[in-house]
């Protein structure tokens, strides 16, 4: 045992790291040699002048830095989300001390192909509000393992990762999710619901939420955000009205569905309250403000969440 803890130390993985690319130094020098002296010959047999040779070095040392680039710097993700399906079921419920607020099951699916050989794969989300868990987040499928966890870090976000329970190879596809379900008791939820790309490609994102009919919204956006430059908050930059797209079931569904989407952006739907003032209209002793969380101007809020 303790001559595995020495070569899982600091210091030995530092030295392999290191024995790692003094290989690729050692294989790029020789490369270089071997084309000096190859071409110094072509160039005399052929009477050529000593320009070409300099092109030829200042090419292999483009390849050689380029390498050097793609085996210890560059790092493309691991796997491409296809298809992401998140959705989000809003009920009201009335809690111990008499009061309402809601309750929120929270549901997200993707099919992810992998770019290189995984057993993880990563999801991320971000609640506003203050909540308790009624249910804790669990996999869509069991044959998958949640590793959680449970805490939000410097960003605000909490991170999971589904555990495939064996590799999956480069190329292969597979479908995975999560669930939760929480509700706002001690602070209500800001009104609106988004996922992101996670700065991936997806091919298809759709955003779905879900109202009871008699606690519908008064009026819905779908709304676009964008990462500022600093990276630690989201601008808006598109807001459309959105109108229910299912009403048959006795509950009211908006959705927006995507082709493509940019990597950089987040979307989602913003709603409004029947008891909350209108946009563009401000509650008595209301002031705007800007949120450092989302970085969406809005009013503070008025009536439940």
């Amino acid at each position: 045992m303790s001559l595995r803890r020495l070569l899982d130390s600091t210091p030995a993985r530092l030295a392999r790291q290191s024995s790692d690319l003094l290989q690729l130094v050692v294989l790029a020098g020789t490369a270089l040699v071997t084309a000096y002296g190859v071409g110094t010959t072509w160039l005399v047999a052929l009477r050529l002048p000593p320009a070409t040779l300099a092109v030829l070095a200042a090419l292999l040392f483009v390849a050689s830095v380029a390498a050097y680039y793609v085996r210890c710097v560059y790092c493309p993700p691991d796997f491409l989300i296809e298809e992401l399906d998140g959705s989000l079921v809003v009920t009201r419920v009335r809690g111990d001390d008499g009061r309402d607020h809601h309750r929120y099951a929270y549901t997200r699916r993707q099919r992810v192909r992998a770019t290189r050989q995984i057993r993880l794969v990563g999801v991320r989300s971000h609640w506003s509000g203050q909540n308790r868990v009624v249910e804790e987040a669990t996999s869509l499928f069991p044959e998958h393992r949640l590793l959680d966890g449970a805490v939000a870090e410097e960003d605000g976000r909490v991170y999971r990762w589904l555990y495939l329970l064996g590799p999956l190879a480069r190329g292969r596809r597979v479908s995975v999710g999560i669930r939760q379900v929480f509700e706002d008791v001690y602070a209500p939820m800001k009104p609106y619901y988004r996922e992101s790309c996670e700065e991936r490609r997806v091919r298809k994102l759709s955003v779905r939420v879900r109202f009871d009919r008699l606690d519908a919204p008064a009026e819905a956006w779908q709304v676009v955000w964008r990462r500022t430059r600093s990276g630690s908050s989201r601008q808006e930059v598109a807001r459309t009205p959105c109108e229910p797209t299912d009403e048959r079931t006795g509950a009211v569904v908006y959705e927006m569905t995507l082709r493509r989407p940019d990597p950089d952006c987040a979307y989602g739907i913003w709603w409004r309250w029947a008891d909350d003032p209108p946009r563009g209209c401000r509650a008595p002793g209301a002031v705007t403000r800007r949120t450092e969380a989302d970085g969406v101007t809005l009013a503070p809020p008025t009536g439940r969440r």
